[in-house]
């Protein structure tokens, strides 16, 4: 009976599955395809990264304005409209000349994927029940669209190909994505809360709903900067070629959506998730350290790349779950841009480090990140089991 309702549920949401692998695509493509888009925008590539904070500025900004206003409309349009305005960005980036034009398309880019991401985690969150496995589900696709993200994109440019398939590849999904959306009404309804809310857990609270949303600033920072800028970490300290650089970022994605699984798991087994969380953050903190000790081999740093996603994979659906537990409608959206916000300037700055200081100082930034998710974490499992 339970595996039927699985099915149901999943075939409901496919769309919104679909519209977070598209997230995953490109979140992804950006580590090996930052150093072409500075070559043809003709920057460098500390200031490439300037494209990721123009990325979530637009993204805060629209998944801001479902928190505020728009989660009471149906999640199938917004979710559509976001996947529209995701193709015209991405179309943007992959046939920019001039570093302006970039930034336009990944604001366009951003705006798309704000209402995308929230939208679909609205549903999620106010539709599904258990609201930790089904957040856990979605987000396993979007760690599914980023291992095949580095992998496309690698492909192609170290075969000579050029941007503009790269991101046209990507584009196509998006809009099959919104299509699906639309069609189907995966993206669930706003009335589904109602239906489900006698089954809510007690609520956590404000203040852990604060201290969820610190932790997911700085996860956001820290998964999305190291994501974007492990391969030229690999290029630089390892001397990896592109397809080198752009198969760890796939491990690393790989090992994040592993993790997910593995979370799927843990809380079918009754963990809860602020116990989780705080197991995982501190795993992701010894991980990245051994990414910065031996980064410079590139089967060790390969391998502490895939340790620290695995670590990672957790943290998004645990802290979400969290957050959403017994709480108004607009939570989720609410997350969704605390965490985003946390991508406005440090990818951006792990890049001007990586480029301007050297290679390992800016994978130290994701060391005393993954300290500071490790402080927060147990913070929170702390004042949970007080009570207070």
């Amino acid at each position: 009976m339970r595996s039927r309702e699985t099915r149901r549920e999943s075939h409901r949401y496919r769309g919104a599955h679909l519209g977070l692998f598209t997230v995953g695509l490109y979140a992804g493509a950006f580590g090996p395809a930052l150093p072409f888009i500075a070559a043809a925008t003709g920057v460098g590539l500390g200031q490439a990264g300037l494209l990721l904070s123009a990325l979530f500025v637009g993204s805060i900004t629209a998944s801001g304005a479902v928190a505020a206003v728009i989660h009471a409309r149906d999640p199938r349009l917004t979710a559509g409209v976001g996947l529209a305005l995701v193709a015209c960005g991405l179309l943007a980036i992959g046939t920019a000349d001039r570093f302006a034009v970039g930034l336009a398309g990944a604001a366009a880019l951003g705006f798309g994927d704000g209402f995308v991401v929230a939208a679909t985690h609205q549903a999620m969150a106010t539709g599904s029940r258990p609201v930790d496995t089904a957040v856990n589900r979605l987000n396993l696709w979007f760690a599914i669209g980023a291992v095949v993200g580095p992998l496309w994109a690698g492909a192609i440019l170290s075969a000579g190909g050029d941007l503009r398939l790269v991101y046209a590849g990507i584009a196509a999904v998006a809009c099959a994505a919104g299509a699906l959306i639309l069609a189907s009404g995966s993206a669930g309804d706003p009335a589904d809360g109602a239906r489900h809310g006698e089954q809510a857990a007690a609520p956590e609270g404000r203040p852990m709903v604060v201290l969820m949303g610190a932790l997911l600033f700085v996860y956001v920072g820290a998964e999305f900067g190291l994501g974007a800028w492990v391969s030229s970490y690999a290029e630089r300290v390892a001397g990896a070629g592109v397809m080198e650089g752009a198969a760890v970022t796939a491990g690393y994605w790989g090992a994040l959506a592993l993790g997910r699984v593995a979370s799927d798991m843990a809380f079918a087994r009754g963990v809860r998730p602020l116990r989780l969380l705080a197991i995982v953050s501190a795993g992701s903190l010894v991980a990245s350290g051994a990414l910065l000790a031996f980064g410079g081999v590139l089967v060790l740093g390969g391998l502490a790349a895939f340790a620290t996603g695995f670590a990672f994979g957790p943290v998004w659906p645990s802290a979400l779950a969290v957050a959403a537990r017994g709480a108004p409608a607009g939570t989720a959206a609410v997350m969704v841009t605390a965490g985003n916000a946390g991508g406005v300037a440090i990818p951006w700055l792990q890049g001007r480090i990586l480029a301007d200081a050297g290679p390992r100082q800016g994978v130290a930034l994701s060391v005393v990140l993954c300290g500071l998710m490790a402080v927060l974490a147990a913070i929170s499992e702390r004042r949970s089991a007080g009570g207070g």
